[in-house]
């Protein structure tokens, strides 16, 4: 029987590979187990300090986005009740075209005064409510 190249190659390889097997002595063994405690352990502390760190940025930017999401819905119910305002206002004042003269005039002022109280009280929910604002 031949033996070809790698056969030869197949057969120190095999033969490494069975020196690897090997058992330590026990000294080794303990030193090996006790710097492969001390690795997980060095491992385990940077993993827990990357997660408290991550946690907390997280928790971070959990607030901040609350307090966006808060500010724009203040704004936005703000821009919906001066909508609604002026709505009204337009209403009142052509229902104030069927009078005619000081009627027609206290109708008028009485439509702007309650377009202004209505965007004042949007105005100060708003300033109540947005974390921004205050």
């Amino acid at each position: 029987m031949k033996f070809s190249p790698a056969m030869a190659f197949i057969l120190v390889a095999a033969g490494t590979v069975a020196a690897c097997n090997g058992a330590k002595d026990q000294a080794q063994v303990a030193r090996d187990t006790a710097s492969a405690r001390q690795d997980a352990a060095e491992a385990d502390a940077k993993a827990q300090q990357r997660a408290d760190e991550r946690v907390a940025d997280a928790s971070g930017n959990l607030q901040s986005d609350q307090r966006d999401v808060e500010h724009t819905q203040s704004k936005e119910e703000q821009k919906v009740a001066d909508t609604q305002a002026e709505g009204a206002r337009k209403i009142a004042l052509a229902k104030c075209e069927s009078q005619s003269g000081a009627a027609q005039q206290a109708c008028k002022d009485r439509a702007e005064a309650d377009y202004e109280a209505a965007k004042a009280n949007a105005k100060q929910d708003r300033a109540s409510t947005d974390p921004k604002q205050q």
